[in-house]
């Protein structure tokens, strides 16, 4: 009688082949049709003149645009403002729901509230609401005040995107630093506490160190999304006045779905790309460096 050994089981990358095609199929072949679509000259508006290879023409087109380079700030300036409050606010939030007080459960379901709340929802209620300039709450607070009424999404288009995506991500970053907040050890703690150690230098000196991990999942994660913000800005401000508040995926809905222009839409996305994956990589490098002393 044959005994079954181990060279008889299948071997694991054959078990893998099924989940990479399908990730293959999903995420690949979309991406390669989009830089195929990149070369093309192809505007819907002019079915007469068709699709035609233009090689790198788009690229030079996106690059040699003003509008380009204002929507490239304006990605930037979202993104990092967004990340820093959302970092500082989500760290504040954490620490106090890391202690025990009565009513903490109904006040962490609040905080956590507006992470499930959709981004086009969040925006209509934030533009209707609260800062409409004739009805709106902040309306409301100006004339009890004495004060005019200021219209914020005219006046001040970027800063108030970046502020409604800041409340809507700040509970992902204090439930991913509260979740590192929980697992400190509390040995360790202990530990400074005899030596005598005072609140700060063991939330400097212990807690700090062992979240580093926790943010740098944090911002590595808020980095993928925040970059993707789109609802808010379609239902708030559509990216104006002009492209002050446009952000790159935006762009892409105006180049693609205004102008109809594939081509130039499709290079757009193209470019995000890079970008995105230059960022995720220095950004990591810089994450690791910094938060644990490596030099590579």
């Amino acid at each position: 009688m044959k005994s079954i050994g181990l060279k008889s089981a299948p071997p694991l990358k054959r078990l893998l082949w099924p989940s990479i095609i399908l990730v293959a199929l999903v995420t690949q072949i979309p991406f390669i049709l989009t830089i195929y679509y990149s070369f093309l000259d192809w505007n819907l508006m002019r079915p007469d003149k068709g699709a035609k290879f233009v090689w790198f023409a788009n690229f030079k087109a996106i690059f040699m645009g003003s509008e380009f380079y204002t929507v490239l700030g304006n990605t930037f300036i979202l993104t990092a403002c967004t990340l820093l409050l959302c970092l500082v606010f989500g760290l504040c939030l954490a620490l106090l729901m890391n202690r025990d007080f009565l009513g903490k459960g109904l006040l962490r379901t609040i905080f956590v509230a507006p992470f499930f709340v959709m981004p086009a929802v969040a925006g209509i209620v934030w533009k209707t609401a609260i800062l409409n300039p004739n009805f709106g709450i902040t309306a409301y607070f100006a004339g009890v005040f004495g004060q005019d009424a200021v219209d914020w999404l005219g006046s001040y288009p970027l800063q108030t995107i970046i502020a409604l995506v800041s409340w809507q991500w700040i509970p992902f970053f204090m439930l991913i630093i509260l979740a590192g907040l929980q697992s400190v050890p509390k040995d360790a703690m202990e530990a400074c506490m005899i030596d005598g150690a005072s609140t700060f230098q063991r939330f400097i000196y212990v807690v700090i160190p062992h979240l580093l991990r926790y943010i740098e999942v944090a911002v590595l994660l808020g980095l993928l999304f925040i970059m993707q913000t789109f609802g808010e800005i379609y239902v708030t401000t559509s990216g104006g006045p002009g492209y002050a508040s446009t952000n790159l995926p935006f762009y892409v809905y105006r180049v693609g779905f205004k102008g109809w222009d594939i081509g130039g839409a499709s290079a757009i996305g193209v470019v995000i790309v890079i970008i995105t994956l230059i960022l995720l990589k220095y950004l990591f490098k810089f994450l690791r460096r910094t938060f644990r002393g490596e030099l590579s």
